[in-house]
């Protein structure tokens, strides 16, 4: 493909932390555009196994380190609001966002999709628990989100102060970003819902 756009016309698929070696980022900087994205999704061992993602914090640190060598750009995708994670995961998520300074951060709220482990999970993790149903009571109570919603809200926020080039969070970016929490976190509710229906047919 390389050779019919040119390199660095073509952008390289998404890569897990534990796959990559000299020789692909060497490939990837010499054919791509020279970015690499990473599924990191939690700063926490404990929901990286909840999960199921067979990696650990020290493997993706390892893995940003390497593509750091290879002069490469890397953005990384997190998912808050997994049902078991805790204040502390989720604690655990932002420092590593402080520490990695990724070029580009994508935050997401779990989101059950039928058929999955994750869906298994919300089905049953009582409502009270499941952070996409809890109010959350810190900082951001006057804008009335579930526990997840907030998560994700500050998360955005969060991963712009620890850029390269550090993110001004205009009040345009914070209303797109509170929006946009707020669209996902009615999203989960809505399938988790169909999902607890179909289940108890």
């Amino acid at each position: 493909m390389a050779g019919v756009m040119g390199p660095r016309n073509v952008s390289s698929p998404d890569i897990r932390v534990d796959c990559i070696t000299d020789e692909v980022l060497d490939a990837i900087r010499q054919y791509t555009i020279g970015w690499v994205f990473f599924g990191i999704e939690s700063g926490s061992d404990r929901v990286l196994r909840m999960m199921g993602k067979g990696a650990t914090v020290r493997e993706v640190e390892e893995a940003v380190e390497r593509c750091r060598e290879h002069n490469l750009n890397v953005a990384g995708s997190f998912i808050v609001g997994y049902p078991g994670e805790t204040e502390r995961d989720y604690e655990a998520t932002k420092d590593l966002i402080a520490g990695l300074c990724l070029d580009d951060v994508f935050v997401s709220s779990a989101e059950p999709i039928p058929g999955t482990p994750l869906a298994d999970l919300a089905v049953r993790t009582p409502r009270e628990k499941n952070p996409a149903f809890v109010p959350h009571t810190g900082e951001y109570r006057p804008l009335d989100l579930t526990e997840s919603e907030a998560r994700c809200f500050d998360l955005m926020m969060h991963a712009d102060m620890y850029r390269p080039q550090i993110r001004l969070v205009t009040d345009e970016i914070y209303s797109a970003y509170l929006a946009e929490a707020k669209k996902q976190g009615r999203d989960i509710r809505a399938a988790t819902d169909l999902i607890l229906r179909y289940a108890r047919a």
